[in-house]
């Protein structure tokens, strides 16, 4: 499986028109949005600027000097949000694209839905700290669907350990879930290999709790370790269809290590990303098709050819 057909997938004839209809009206709309968000810049952020600089002055003359890095702080801090304030109207404006055009861009998934900000409801019985470890997730675009009978579930993710200055972000990017037709009886991980290091700390406190399985694909098993609470059963999937599809992912996609579990009949795909999956240019860049809404479309097509061969590993 080294190609995706990608035509295939494509949104059809009536969605590809309305989804040019909504690019059309978007950059008709967005001169005039850029103009107001460059006056509120000019007018609400540059005379906050003044009026900080006015206030430094008289902290800096006039009030006690230990208190100056207090008033500074507090301006810089009120500053982040008059910024803030003053991109507000394209940024709701941005939003409102996304909430109109997402669901056109991925006109060939049935029942689509898209949503911003929402938890998705399989983070909450996704697998733990052997997975990846977290606190808390936040999360950015979220599209649920179907396509060719698969019920999936795609969540740009981020996942935080701690807070403050001991917080850690122990994955960014998407979180691919859908439901397999067979159900697996126990809990199979597919994560990073972990270096000479954190094998000897994971030792050092007990070791994992779960067997280790290979895939018999070196490519595959110098990049992730297999662990499972049922290897009879897993060996199989491991050594079967499962590795080819997570070989052909990280071929597709580069950023870093792809991870998975695989519990009953759920099964999810950790997809580290550098960029926004839904990302659109800024507020003062006309869309265009091809260069900013094809590669969303190639992405997902890409993610849902992987879910489909793993669905199918008996």
């Amino acid at each position: 499986m080294s190609t995706v057909d990608e035509a295939a997938l494509m949104p059809k004839d009536a969605a590809l028109e309305a989804l040019r209809e909504a690019v059309t009206a978007y950059n008709a709309e967005r001169g005039t949005v850029t103009n107001t968000m460059y006056v509120n810049v000019v007018l609400i952020f540059g005379g906050y600027v003044v009026f900080a600089c006015f206030i430094a002055y008289l902290a800096w003359t006039e009030i006690a000097r230990d208190i100056v890095g207090i008033v500074l702080g507090v301006l810089f801090f009120l500053g982040t949000v008059v910024w803030r304030f003053a991109l507000a109207p394209a940024k709701r404006f941005q939003q409102t694209l996304r909430d109109r055009m997402l669901p056109l861009v991925f006109g060939f998934i049935d029942d689509v839905h898209y949503v911003h900000g929402a938890e998705p409801r399989f983070i909450k019985s996704m697998p733990g700290k052997e997975l990846v470890a977290r606190d808390r997730s936040e999360h950015g675009d979220m599209i649920a669907g179907r396509h060719e009978g698969l019920a999936f579930t795609l969540s740009e993710t981020e996942l935080v350990s701690g807070s403050g200055k001991s917080r850690t972000t122990t994955f960014k990017g998407v979180i691919f879930h859908f439901i397999r037709e067979q159900e697996f009886p126990g809990l199979l991980l597919a994560v990073r290999k972990p270096n000479s290091f954190q094998l000897f700390m994971r030792d050092f406190f007990g070791g994992s709790a779960m067997p280790l399985v290979t895939s018999g694909n070196p490519d595959v098993d110098t990049m992730l370790e297999f662990r499972t609470d049922r290897p009879e059963a897993a060996t199989p999937l491991v050594q079967g269809t499962l590795a080819k599809a997570l070989d052909y992912l990280a071929t597709e996609w580069r950023d870093d290590v792809v991870r998975l579990a695989l519990r009953s009949r759920d099964c999810y795909l950790l997809v580290p990303s550098k960029k926004n999956f839904f990302e659109l240019p800024p507020v003062d860049t006309p869309i265009d098709f091809d260069r900013h809404l094809r590669p969303m479309i190639r992405d997902l097509v890409t993610l849902l050819a992987t879910a489909q061969l793993v669905n199918k590993v008996g």
